[in-house]
């Protein structure tokens, strides 16, 4: 096991520390909708944003409901996840799914993560236990059609009959509101998904820290100055604090997750 995938384990049990028994007995956030649809906007680069959306998978599927979830990632990997989802999640099968481009390239962004990759396996440790759940890679190549074709393949699992299908997306692309500042012809996701009446949520935290490219890659501290005198619990609030949101996840900080060390 290689020392970034074991931290990436340990991190994400500490994501899920307030929860008593998180694995073994999932339960849906108090006060958050359940739809067929959720988008879930995060800032990419962090531990505890991969770790909710485990969390929400477990829950989801529960009941014995098929559960996709669909991921930020190219489609060239879509082979090396069914094919780890199916392993026993043995060394040779980690290196095998951390071999592919997405993992390897020389700009690692927040979405091939640490974190990222922790949630891969517990998908593939609740598909061992018998949950009928699978990833899907919906990101595209093609930068100029990127949100559509983003949209079409989340589109696409939804049609599965019953199934609910769990989106983890920068929140640009989560978004159902037309426009942002630097462009206000922008058209995201989830705006294009409007029709399916998607829960679209914002995880937010008032301080921490995530690893961002913008454009060097790095860890990005942020709300330093916030006071801690104030905590706050981690939950859902049907509040929509920007544009194109039902709601916010709020968390009392983020830690930031480091890319994936590959074999």
């Amino acid at each position: 096991m290689t020392q970034g995938w074991m931290t990436g384990l340990m991190m994400l049990g500490l994501a899920l520390a307030g929860t008593s028994g998180a694995r073994e007995r999932c339960t849906w956030p108090e006060a958050m909708p359940i739809r067929p649809l959720v988008l879930v906007g995060e800032l990419h680069g962090t531990v505890e944003t991969p770790a909710l959306v485990g969390e929400l998978a477990c829950a989801a599927a529960a009941d014995a409901t098929p559960v996709t979830v669909a991921l930020e990632m190219d489609p060239t990997e879509q082979a090396r996840i069914d094919a780890y989802l199916a392993s026993a999640g043995t060394a040779a099968d980690r290196s095998a799914l951390l071999a592919g481009r997405f993992w390897t390239r020389t700009m690692q962004d927040g979405r091939s993560s640490v974190a990222m990759a922790a949630l891969i396996e517990r998908l593939r440790s609740l598909r061992s236990e018998g949950h009928a759940i699978q990833a899907v890679a919906v990101d595209t190549l093609r930068h100029a059609d990127r949100d559509a074709e983003m949209a079409a393949n989340i589109r696409r699992e939804t049609r599965r009959e019953g199934a609910r299908v769990i989106a983890l997306l920068g929140n640009r692309h989560a978004s159902g509101h037309k426009g942002v500042q630097d462009d206000p012809g922008y058209v995201p996701a989830g705006y294009l998904l409007a029709d399916l009446q998607p829960l679209s949520v914002r995880v937010d935290a008032p301080r921490g820290s995530a690893w961002v490219c913008a454009p060097t890659c790095g860890v990005l501290a942020f709300g330093a100055r916030c006071s801690a005198a104030a905590p706050i619990a981690a939950g859902y609030a049907p509040i929509a604090t920007r544009p194109g949101y039902d709601g916010v996840y709020m968390l009392p900080a983020l830690t930031a997750s480091p890319p994936v060390q590959t074999p």
